[in-house]
């Protein structure tokens, strides 16, 4: 039977997420998917996509065969949703791109997203609400909950904490430790850890001011 299931957040990750949800159906009919759920109702307005917003954060409750996907890409926006929504007994489905790249020996937290492009390796281990976004992510990785790799970042050996945004074709040399709340800007090489809550950008990447 197949799973109902909305999104949560319209916004371009959330959009992104549709899309996910509809390469899986492609491969193997799984999921029905109701549309979205989002505080600003008007998020769709002038999009061309398939669905629609059904309803706001504050208003949704669950239901029997109903599970949840997240669409929202920000670390901490992440964690204050996720926390209201569970709180009301939501459930939250790990969606996998089918043109991603899996080795053995993954673990999966609750609600994290693969993206197409993405690769993992294996004993690899990815918090709840974990976006991998086209990221390269090889043995060995342990990434905190609620954080977010972009499309072309590679981390391979590390410990990335929680609440973490690598961002798109970042490196994170090996054996590094990046604590909770950092924030790798785009196209950085990361040579040292970085420190909780510090924001890096550069090759090598340095502290900067946010």
């Amino acid at each position: 039977m197949m799973k109902d299931i909305i999104i949560v957040g319209a916004g371009r990750y959330g959009r992104e997420v549709h899309s996910l949800i509809l390469a899986i159906n492609r491969v193997k009919p799984t999921y029905n998917c109701l549309g979205f759920i989002d505080d600003n109702l008007n998020a769709l307005d002038g999009i061309k996509i398939d669905a629609k917003i059904i309803g706001t954060l504050q208003e949704w409750k669950p239901t029997p065969n109903l599970v949840c996907a997240m669409g929202i890409a920000s670390p901490k926006g992440k964690e204050i949703i996720s926390k209201l929504m569970k709180s009301k007994g939501a459930k939250f489905e790990t969606l996998i791109h089918p043109a991603a790249r899996l080795c053995e020996y993954i673990d999966f937290g609750e609600g994290c997203i693969v993206s197409g492009g993405a690769c993992i390796g294996s004993c690899v281990k990815l918090g709840d609400f974990v976006n991998i976004a086209g990221s390269t992510i090889g043995q060995d990785t342990e990434i905190g909950n609620y954080s977010f790799t972009g499309a072309f970042a590679n981390v391979t050996c590390n410990v990335i904490g929680e609440r973490v945004f690598i961002g798109s074709q970042s490196f994170i040399l090996q054996n590094k430790t990046i604590g909770d709340d950092a924030y790798v800007c785009a196209g950085s090489i990361v040579l040292s850890k970085v420190r909780p809550g510090t924001k890096v950008f550069g090759n090598p990447a340095k502290k900067i001011d946010f």
